[in-house]
C-alpha cells in the first residue's frame, strides 16, 4: 500500500507540474450590458474651408502657420528646415480647429430607451494617430473626470447615428470616402493598429453587436499563446479623478508616449499629454517623435487576464436617393441578443486536487490496512481455537482405558 502511494503521488506531482489547462465555455443572460465606446474617424478628416486664407481673421480659425504647415505637410512640400517652423509646435487645440467638428460630421445622434434623447454633446475628440481627429462616444480612457455610472443598454435600446462625410468639403485628395469605425471597450484607447470596419455614404448599417469575455491564466500557465497575462485590477473612481484599470491598448499608448519623451523631448496630440506637457515643434515632429510614436516593438505590454472582446454583425440596405444627400449615411448599433459568453481557461489540475485525491487514496489505503489488520487477528484468533480445540482433543483420547475383550462375554477367559 505504501508504494502505491507513493508512486500515486509522484503521478500527480508531475502532471501538476505540466501545467495543462482546460477551456469552459458558458453563456448567461444579463438584462443590461454595458454598452462599448464608439470611435468615429473620418477618412480625411481636415475640412477645406478652414484653410481659406481670407477668412483666418477669424476666431474660429487655426493659425495660418499651423494650417501652412498642415497644408505643406500632407501635400509632401514640406521644407522642415525652413526657418519659419522653429517656433512652431502644434497643439491640439489649433490642429482640431482645422478639421471637421463634431456638429460638422453628425446630423442626428439618439441614444432610443426606449424614448430618443440626444448624444451629440457626449462626444470627444481624440486622434488615432497624427493629424487624424476622431470623435468618441461612450469613452472614459481620456476623460478624467469621468463620474458618471457606465451605460447600460437593454435588448430594445439602439444608438442611432445620421453621420455626413462632407465629401465636398475634403481639404485634400483622397482616395475614398466614409468614415472608420471603431468598437472598443470604454476603459481602453484607440490607436493606428486597432481594429475597425469602413462605413461609404448612401446606406444604412445595421450593427448587432455580441459581447465575449475571456479570463486567461498567468505564469506558469500561460494559457494565451504560450504569453503571460497581467491580473486586472478594478477600476478606480473618485476624489474628481477616474483612473481607468490596465489595459494592453492603454499600456502601449502609455509607452509610447514615454518612449517619445525620453527620445524627443516633447510629444505630439496623439499621444497622452496635458496642460503641462511639452509639444515638438516641427524638426523634432519629423525628425524624432513621428516615428518613435508609432513603434511599439519596445513595448512591453502584456494582455490582461480578464479581456472584454465585441463582436459584431453587419448588414447594409441602400437609402433612397431623393431622401439623403450623396455624402449622408446610417448607422444604428444594438445588442444581438443579452447573452455573453464567457471563455475561461482554468487549471486542469491545481494543488488542491492533488491533496484531495492524495487524500482519497490515503484514505483508502489506511481503510485497507484497518481492514488487513482486522482479517489477521481473526485469523491469529481463528488458528489460535483452532490449536487449542486439538490439543483439548488430543489430552482427551490419552485418558481413556482400552475396551475389555473379556467384557460382557460369559465366557471364561481363563
Amino acid at each position: 500500500m505504501g508504494g502505491i502511494l507513493v508512486y500515486t503521488t509522484c503521478t500527480f506531482c508531475m502532471k501538476y507540474l505540466d501545467f495543462d489547462f482546460v477551456t469552459r465555455t458558458s453563456v448567461i443572460y444579463n438584462p443590461e450590458l454595458e454598452f462599448p465606446a464608439i470611435t468615429l474617424c473620418n477618412l480625411d478628416p481636415l475640412d477645406k474651408n478652414k484653410f481659406n486664407i481670407s477668412a483666418m481673421d477669424d476666431i474660429h480659425k487655426a493659425d495660418p502657420l499651423v494650417a501652412d504647415y498642415v497644408e505643406q505637410f500632407l501635400r509632401g512640400s514640406l521644407n522642415v528646415s525652413d526657418s519659419k517652423w522653429l517656433d512652431l509646435r502644434p497643439n491640439e487645440t489649433e490642429l482640431n480647429k482645422l478639421g471637421f467638428g463634431i456638429h460638422d460630421i453628425i446630423r442626428y445622434a439618439y441614444l432610443i430607451d426606449p424614448k430618443p434623447s440626444p448624444v451629440e454633446s457626449e462626444f470627444s475628440i481624440t486622434y488615432r494617430k497624427p493629424l487624424e481627429k476622431c470623435f468618441t462616444f461612450n469613452g472614459r480612457y481620456m476623460n478624467k473626470t469621468y463620474d458618471r455610472k457606465p451605460l447600460k443598454f437593454k435588448a430594445d435600446s439602439i444608438l442611432f447615428l445620421h453621420l455626413d462625410t462632407n465629401k465636398d468639403r475634403y481639404a485634400f485628395y483622397s482616395q475614398a470616402v466614409g468614415f472608420r469605425l471603431f468598437l472598443h471597450h470604454p476603459d481602453e484607447p484607440i490607436h493606428f493598429r486597432s481594429p475597425s470596419s469602413v462605413f461609404s455614404p448612401g446606406y444604412m448599417y445595421e450593427i448587432t453587436i455580441s459581447e465575449k469575455r475571456y479570463k486567461y491564466l498567468p505564469t506558469p500557465y500561460n494559457s494565451y499563446q504560450n504569453q503571460d497575462c497581467r491580473q486586472v485590477e478594478k477600476s478606480n473612481q473618485g476624489s474628481g479623478e477616474y483612473r481607468s484599470p490596465y489595459s494592453r491598448a492603454g499600456c502601449i499608448l502609455e509607452c509610447r508616449t514615454n518612449r517619445t519623451q525620453s527620445l524627443c523631448g516633447c510629444i505630439i496630440e496623439s499621444l497622452l499629454h496635458d496642460n503641462s506637457s511639452v509639444l515638438c515643434d516641427i524638426p523634432q515632429r519629423h525628425f524624432c517623435a513621428m516615428s518613435s510614436s508609432t513603434s511599439r516593438e519596445f513595448c512591453d505590454c502584456k494582455r490582461p487576464c480578464l479581456e472584454t472582446k465585441y463582436d459584431y454583425e453587419l448588414s447594409s440596405f441602400p437609402l433612397t436617393p431623393n431622401r439623403q444627400t450623396p455624402s449622408e449615411f446610417v448607422v444604428t448599433i444594438s445588442f444581438k441578443d443579452m447573452m455573453v459568453t464567457t471563455v475561461e481557461h482554468e487549471p486542469e489540475l491545481d494543488f488542491g486536487d492533488i491533496i484531495s485525491h492524495l487524500g482519497g487514496y490515503m484514505g483508502f489505503c489506511l481503510g485497507a490496512s484497518v481492514l488487513t489488520l482486522f482479517e489477521l487477528v481473526e485469523v491469529v484468533l481463528k488458528s489460535l481455537k483452532a490449536i487449542g480445540l486439538h490439543r483439548h482433543c488430543t489430552v482427551n483420547s490419552t485418558q481413556i482405558p482400552p475396551a475389555n475383550p473379556c467384557e460382557n462375554h460369559t465366557t471364561d477367559c481363563n
